[in-house]
Parts: structure tokens; sequence; C-alpha cells
């Protein structure tokens, strides 16, 4: 199982904007890019992924989020996912402050899955 994180953005975030919420989430550790899958990889420093993050998904169908997280929030909103290891509290952590970091810039909300 995973631990999951969820921005709901107002504003659509760029690959910039995604870095740099990355970076405010844990300044220490390195992040990769893996354009084929359109994936952000947090790798902590002796190598190992604390948090993988997709790029945004522009939801177009008003009442989805509400739907699939039980969040209202007016269309159009991106959809930016992260994945941390469950039962990792750094992960964790690091999933919440880039979650927190990326909304804070964007506009919305976020929510995790617990």
């Amino acid at each position: 199982m995973t631990f999951e994180v969820v921005g709901l953005c107002r504003r659509e975030p760029d690959a910039d904007t995604l870095v740099s919420a990355i970076r405010a989430a844990s300044p220490l550790s390195e992040v990769d890019v893996d354009e084929d899958r359109m994936l952000f990889l947090l790798r902590h420093p002796d190598g190992g992924v604390l948090l993988a993050i997709e790029s945004g998904r522009l939801v177009r169908v008003p009442g989805e989020t509400r739907r699939l997280l039980g969040v209202d929030m007016p269309s159009p909103v991106w959809w930016v996912e992260g994945r941390a290891r469950d039962g990792d509290p750094e992960a964790e952590t690091a999933a919440r402050e880039f979650a927190a970091s990326l909304v804070a810039t964007t506009g919305g909300t976020a929510w995790s899955s617990r």
C-alpha cells in the first residue's frame, strides 16, 4: 500500500512549480524526472524514492473531485497525485509538505489518503 496525496490546483502547475514544491518538501533530496511517464521522483539522499508525483491532469467534469475524493472544487481544476511509501514517516511528511506547498502556490486544496 502507499500513502497518497492529491493537490487540487486552481491554476495549472507547470514543471517548475512542481519541482519547487518538491524541493520545499525535502530540500536535501534529489529530484529525478521520468519524461516518458511524466513522473517526478523525490529521492532520499541515499537514493531511495520518497515520493513519486505525476504531472497535473485537468479535470473538466463538474463534481468529479467530489465523486472521487469527497472534496468540492469548481471546474476546471488540475489534479496532481503523489504516492509515498506506506509506513515511512519521512516519506509521508514529504508528501504532505509537497501538497501543501503546491496548493499554496497554485490555489486550491490538498487531500490525503489519511
